[in-house]
């Protein structure tokens, strides 16, 4: 009986058992088929989303197409808006410029979330773009608006093509007001001098024939002597020198700086009316035409016109009845057409004149510093403004007249300073004051910034801003760009070309690099004398935008690259401003600065001298929801701290924290992996952790203290 039982218990416990791993295999079957159909649920899902990117990526190919053409549409539009005061194209201007950059942004973020994606799976930036079809939204604005804007460009330059620069400066005579300026007898003298016009020559000096190179001049006693305050006389001597008959010289400076008055001058000097038989002045501006400039040649001086159009004709008459003159040949206001398109129309030009008189000059001036290298890189004057007490006394007479005002005097010498010794910028201002001889009126113009007040079509920042509209599509943002910071800012190159390339403002070309090509368009502003070097402390290689400049560079970006000086600007930001900065701070607040949140599409902002308990919790707040920022700048102002939440700027290219003090960085901040450049070169961090390896993909400059951070370690102060 017992042996019955315990049979049946055994029985009883097998059966139990059975049941129990029947139960467990249904049950682990169950788990393996949920986790099959969960694997396959992934893989399809995986599988959609490559299919996603990739239609995504076509779209995104279709619209970097699409983007070719337009930077030239907007130059066209640029100059017909401006030139021509065309409301129709002024008015689509901003939406199409917007449209682009809404583009840009859009490329630069897929880029970077494509990478991300196939690293780190789950971003949900791709969700954004499909639900919403942005990108076809995109392309579909950027057709029309570039169809519209063709199609009235092609109405509006049919009859005429753009002749840039004549359309708005007038051609300018040899004939000036001798009342308006004082004679300037040092710059006079010395223009003379270079052009050897002089009655006493250096023994053994000798000019060189021109050859089809830059005539070079050498006076090597004489080019040692001081030169007056508003110019500089740039020469260099070379060992040989051959003979030549034809000395060419390039006044040079910015716009309105004086450059055709000092012209004048010296063709109306007496001592020049003495020296040469024939003096001939041809106003060039944007068209430097070979055959039109020998026709002209020719007509002033044998007064006739000239019907052929062949140039080797042109040519051999004016060397058979012209150049067996002595002659002075002003060209005023010579562009840089001179030496585009690699032609050799300047040579061409010069080709008569090798057989010249002995003593024969040609004069010219020019805003360009390459064309002054161009026609003499060893022998240069350039002109910065009128002298300081000549300049005090034309702004008198452009601002009073023949009445004086001692009530008025002191508000005229707090706006001197402003003008930059510019003699149109002394008429315009004169233009404005002389109506209203009232002190109310007269400290409303001197609490005006230049920019800031209207501006005629022959004033100085419409003047100014041919050297902008000349510019090609590609440097017109880069010097835009610099107009965010305040006037006399310091700009060191690299640093400069660094934070253009963190902007987005460099164009990427085949088999170059970024950086090669922002230092070749740093070349190209100097050389067009947008930027120079800083006068004060030329050893530095450091470099400055002339004040005027600067003035013109804020009326033209005003609606693209926004400066905040008080609390009352707030209001005014436009709505898809990408680039902004703030500048110390009347009334600025933590609270009021919040309002930049609003402005979702800031690539770039740069703060200068806010005090750090504003600009601290002010930066946490934006880091918070600016995530598309690429350039982020605190000059002479220093956060209490770098806040955690930076990590959120994913785009993050460049970062100057230079005069911040703070001993640490934030964890997040060695997750941006998209940082190129970060300035902390008076932080007082002591370590950098193993996580600055995460940077390196991209890092090409971590400056602190002076040295340059290439890997992590202890770094003791």
């Amino acid at each position: 009986m017992d042996l019955y039982v315990t049979a049946t218990s055994l029985v009883s416990d097998a059966n139990n058992w059975f049941d129990f791993l029947g139960t467990t295999f249904s049950a682990v079957s169950e788990l393996l088929s949920r986790w099959r159909h969960k694997q396959e649920r992934r893989h399809g899902e995986a599988e959609r989303r490559q299919l996603q990117w990739k239609e995504e990526d076509v779209k995104m190919k279709q619209l970097h197409y699409c983007l070719l053409d337009l930077p030239d549409l907007i130059n066209h539009a640029e100059w017909l808006s401006y030139i021509k005061d065309d409301k129709e194209v002024a008015k689509l201007l901003p939406e199409l410029k917007g449209r682009v950059n809404d583009a840009y942004d859009l490329l630069e973020e897929f880029s970077y979330h494509h990478q991300l994606q196939s690293e780190q799976p789950g971003d949900d930036f791709l969700k954004t773009i499909t639900d919403g079809n942005h990108v076809r939204e995109i392309l579909d604005d950027l057709n029309c608006l570039r169809n519209t804007m063709a199609c009235i460009i092609d109405r509006r330059t049919h009859a005429e093509p753009l002749q840039f620069g004549k359309l708005l400066r007038p051609a300018m005579s040899s004939f000036y007001d001798k009342s308006k300026v004082r004679t300037l007898h040092k710059e006079v003298d010395k223009v003379l001098h270079l052009l050897e016009v002089e009655t006493c020559c250096s023994p053994g000096t000798r000019k060189r024939r021109i050859t089809g190179k830059p005539t070079t001049i050498s006076k090597r006693a004489s080019r040692t002597d001081t030169v007056p305050c508003s110019t500089s006389a740039r020469v260099e001597c070379t060992s040989e020198e051959e003979a030549s008959s034809t000395t060419v010289l390039a006044i040079s400076g910015i716009g309105g700086a004086g450059k055709t008055t000092l012209a004048r001058q010296v063709f109306n000097d007496e001592r020049t009316k003495g020296n040469f038989d024939l003096r001939i002045w041809i106003s060039v501006s944007d068209d430097f035409n070979v055959i039109r400039l020998t026709k002209e040649f020719i007509q002033s001086a044998l007064e006739n016109l000239m019907q052929s159009d062949n140039l080797c004709s042109l040519q051999q008459t004016l060397t058979e009845r012209i150049v067996s003159l002595k002659f002075l040949l002003v060209l005023d206001d010579v562009w840089d057409d001179v030496y585009t398109n690699q032609d050799n129309r300047w040579y061409d030009f010069l080709e008569p004149f090798k057989s010249s008189q002995q003593g024969s000059a040609v004069l010219l001036t020019t805003r360009s510093q390459r064309v002054a290298d161009l026609v003499n890189r060893n022998m240069q004057f350039h002109l910065e403004g009128l002298p300081a007490t000549i300049f005090d006394d034309f702004f008198e007479a452009c601002a009073f007249g023949c009445i004086a005002n001692p009530e008025l005097n002191p508000i005229g010498k707090r706006i001197i300073p402003q003008l930059k010794r510019s003699p149109l910028a002394a008429e315009t201002l004169g233009r404005i004051l002389k109506p209203m001889l009232d002190r109310e009126h007269w400290d409303w113009v001197a609490g005006r910034e230049l920019w800031e007040l209207k501006q005629e079509k022959y004033d100085i920042l419409p003047i100014l801003r041919l050297s902008y509209l000349y510019l090609p599509s590609h440097l017109r943002s880069c010097f835009l760009f610099c107009s965010m910071y305040p006037k006399g800012h310091r700009f060191h190159k690299d640093t400069l070309v660094h934070t253009w390339i963190a902007a987005g403002l460099i164009e990427s070309c085949k088999g170059c690099k970024l950086e090669s090509n922002g230092h070749q368009y740093f070349a190209e502003l100097l050389h067009r004398s947008l930027l120079h070097i800083d006068a004060s402390c030329p050893a530095s290689s450091m470099y400055v935008i002339h004040e005027l400049m600067h003035d013109m560079a804020k009326l033209v970006s005003e609606n693209e690259w926004f400066v905040v000086k008080g609390e009352t600007d707030l209001q005014k930001i436009p709505q898809d401003i990408r680039h902004l900065s703030i500048v110390g701070g009347n009334g600025l607040s933590e609270t009021n600065l919040r309002v930049l949140c609003r402005y979702k599409k800031l690539r770039s902002i740069v703060c200068h001298g806010l005090d750090s308990e504003i600009i601290t919790p002010a930066a946490k707040c934006w880091f918070e929801v600016l995530t598309k920022i690429r350039m982020l700048g605190f000059l002479s102002c220093k956060l209490n701290y770098l806040p955690e939440n930076i990590g959120n700027l994913k785009l993050l290219q460049c970062l100057n924290i230079g005069e911040c003090t703070f001993e640490e960085l934030p964890t997040s901040f060695w997750q941006l992996q998209s940082l190129r450049i970060v300035d902390a070169q008076k932080c007082r961090i002591q370590h950098i952790p193993e996580e600055f390896n995460q940077l390196r993909g991209k890092l090409q400059r971590f400056r602190l203290r002076g040295a340059i951070i290439s890997e992590p370690g202890n770094y003791a102060i």
